[in-house]
């Protein structure tokens, strides 16, 4: 199997499909996304559901197929619970794998130690079938002192069918960081943690600290936050001795919050904003309120980017070339998927050229 440098954590919005989409094929060589399925939407209005388990799960193998083909990613459906059983009885995680081999994808199923018996030997049955393997994702919660950690390690693998570590990605996820001392302290002894650190087949460390909103950046103004898990990346490399693997790989959340807020939409007050990916941070900026000014705003937003001397160039990816010509007017405004993709198809290509950057160095 392809060895990646960088594996994205993307929320399976359309934004983010689209956004791969159009990655250059240099990026594409050198990213392997984990895609989480959404839960299903509420309707808030008749106060249920959007749609049915069934319905919601249809078209998963389709739109992976048009976004990433039979290139290696991950596929993860962390919401499942109570609710992960088709009309028929069928685990759904059954169903969605059915449709990706019959569109010949290259999937690797994501389990963890909250996933049910029957999603867990769907998935090993899966693995086995389509020799993919499995990813093993762990949270900074499994390592708490009070849980068995091989206890744990050994029921999700005899669920699975015995599939062994060597057969195995293992994805740290410390998800979000909080900015100080502590963060590295986690790290550290989540490192020292890991269970047979030697035997996985791949392992791969993803965390992030992109805000669960931008309320604290004012309107009508441009704020840089920092990329507190980049510059965590570039620590530990710094300290070869303190990581479980010579061969770590490096995931993120992209421009998202690990949990971002499911909000009433009738109740939402969305500002127009651009999520700019930086060497070191996030660039935001941000207009007013969309449902009083606007979209046409993304015009002026972008007019101010493209001025600034963060700016990469039209030519750097398929979102600047949007942004440049959104700032002349060309293209645009688009909407709050638009300018999903458009951030997050920048940010993968950066982060991937400097992972690439400093692989070569």
């Amino acid at each position: 199997m392809p060895q990646p440098m960088y594996v994205p954590i993307l929320k399976g919005k359309e934004g983010e499909f689209a956004a791969l989409e159009q990655l250059s094929p240099d990026i594409v060589e050198l990213t392997a996304p984990l895609i989480e399925v959404p839960s299903i939407p509420f309707d808030y209005v008749n106060e249920r559901p959007s749609r049915t388990l069934d319905e919601h799960i249809a078209g998963i193998a389709q739109r992976l197929e048009r976004c990433w083909g039979g290139r290696l990613l991950y596929l993860d459906l962390p919401w499942f619970g109570e609710e992960e059983f088709l009309a028929d009885g069928t685990v759904a995680l059954r169903q969605v794998l059915e449709g990706c081999t019959n569109k010949q994808l290259n999937v690797v199923p994501v389990i963890s130690p909250n996933s049910s018996s029957p999603y867990l030997v769907a998935a090993g049955e899966y693995a086995t079938r389509c020799r993919t393997g499995l990813c093993l994702r762990l949270s900074t919660d499994y390592f708490a002192e009070d849980i068995d950690q091989e206890a744990v390690l050994t029921r999700i693998l005899l669920a699975t069918g015995g599939i062994e570590p060597a057969d195995i990605d293992l994805l740290v996820d410390v998800k979000d960081l909080r900015g100080d001392d502590r963060d590295l302290l986690i790290v550290r002894y989540v490192f020292s943690m890991i269970p047979r650190s030697a035997d996985w087949r791949r392992v791969v460390f993803a965390a992030t600290s992109f805000p669960e909103d931008l309320s604290d950046v004012d309107a009508s103004t441009a704020k840089t936050l920092p990329r507190l898990e980049w510059q965590m990346w570039e620590t530990l490399q710094k300290r070869p001795n303190q990581l479980p693997r010579r061969d770590l790989i490096f995931g993120d959340y992209g421009i998202a919050h690990p949990q971002p807020r499911e909000l009433d939409p009738r109740m939402m007050r969305m500002s127009a904003s651009i999520r700019y990916t930086t060497s070191s941070d996030w660039l935001i900026v941000k207009g007013r309120n969309v449902r009083q000014y606007g979209f046409e705003q993304f015009f002026e937003l972008c007019r101010a980017l493209v001025q600034r001397k963060e700016f990469s160039g039209r030519d750097f990816s398929w979102g600047d070339s949007f942004i440049a010509d959104c700032a002349e007017r060309r293209l645009g405004p688009g909407n709050a998927t638009t300018w999903r993709k458009v951030g997050t198809n920048h940010h993968l290509t950066l982060v991937a050229q400097q992972l690439a950057s400093r692989h070569v160095v």
